[in-house]
């Protein structure tokens, strides 16, 4: 078991939360998924594409110190919190810090384990079992600690997912009563995610030209440390392009203002690829724009970036 890789249940995804009854519903964390093993005083971390993340979490070693059972295989979601809320931009910026720097990264980013379910205790598999039963499990294994918390399930679908809404959340994930534990890669439908919609201030920093005319704006945001303190320095981190929300008339002045504001080379440290047929015109990040997007990709980049139309002579919100 404890050696062995195992690939995580994976959820369906619904823009409708699912209401009916038969439903228990948890948040969904914004973060990374990870495994965690645990047998006598050993513990591994296994995140989704099944890579060892062991060594990139030492604070973890506790695990087995926190869970009430001779060996266990639990599941859960490693986020970092940033304003008080889970940062998946702030995780990745440790994760992709690798093994550098370990014992620093431990104290400038913590990180916590939100533990949501219970594959294996005791010497024994618990896949066949029901939901609430190993549910039940968790709750008398677990020891909750700075670093280790179990996951709280609601019965009113609609009121957490209003909750999750006011504080800023990811979403919410509906788990099926009496449903067992399926492994991946293939989505089950015994659980069904919803995510919410994020936004963002984010400088535009380009124009992407397409036939001679503009077709989008190139996004990017002040570089942060791994401390997550902002480091205002001559270039960005691109984070992606965005042309949803933006009509012809909207391009068109931001045109025209990058035009007046442009300047030779990237903004960015991590300058988009120019793809065939396009140029880009550079312009200096003076101006904010709210995004909203559906997620970070593991790479730092929005997914599914859009924006309200709003002309570069409303956009400056710094």
């Amino acid at each position: 078991m404890f050696e062995q890789k195992v690939v995580p249940m994976e959820p369906q995804a619904r823009s409708i939360l699912p209401l009916e009854a038969g439903f228990f519903y948890q948040v969904k964390w914004d973060g990374i998924r990870l495994l965690a093993f645990g047998q006598g005083k050993k513990f591994r971390l296994q995140g989704r594409s099944l890579k060892d993340k062991t060594g990139l979490y030492p604070e973890l070693a506790c695990l087995p110190e926190l869970v009430k059972g001779r060996s266990f295989i639990l599941d859960g979601e490693l986020v970092a919190l940033k304003d008080k809320r889970p940062s998946f931009y702030t995780l990745m910026q440790r994760e992709r810090s690798g093994s550098a720097n370990i014992p620093r990264l431990v104290k400038l980013i913590p990180v916590d384990y939100m533990v949501f379910d219970i594959l294996f205790f005791n010497d024994a598999w618990l896949l066949k079992e029901p939901w609430e039963a190993r549910q039940e499990i968790l709750k008398n294994c677990l020891i909750e600690d700075h670093c280790l918390h179990l996951t709280p399930s609601f019965r009113d679908g609609r009121g957490l997912l209003e909750s999750v809404k006011e504080l800023g959340l990811e979403g919410v994930v509906a788990k099926k009563s009496g449903s067992p534990y399926v492994l991946g890669p293939r989505k089950s439908s015994y659980w069904i995610k919803t995510k919410l919609e994020q936004t963002l201030e984010a400088y535009a920093g380009g124009i992407t030209l397409k036939d001679g005319r503009p077709a989008s704006l190139l996004l990017g945001l002040d570089q942060e440390n791994p401390a997550g303190v902002t480091v205002h320095t001559k270039k960005m981190r691109y984070i992606g392009s965005v042309s949803s929300g933006l009509r012809e008339k909207d391009l068109a002045e931001w045109y025209r203002w990058g035009r007046e504001n442009s300047r030779a080379d990237s903004p960015f440290f991590n300058p988009p690829r120019v793809p065939s047929g396009q140029v880009f015109l550079w312009m200096e990040p003076l101006k904010k724009i709210i995004v909203s997007f559906n997620e970070w990709t593991p790479d730092l980049k929005l997914r599914a970036p859009r924006l309200a139309p709003m002309p570069p002579r409303h956009a400056d919100l710094s």
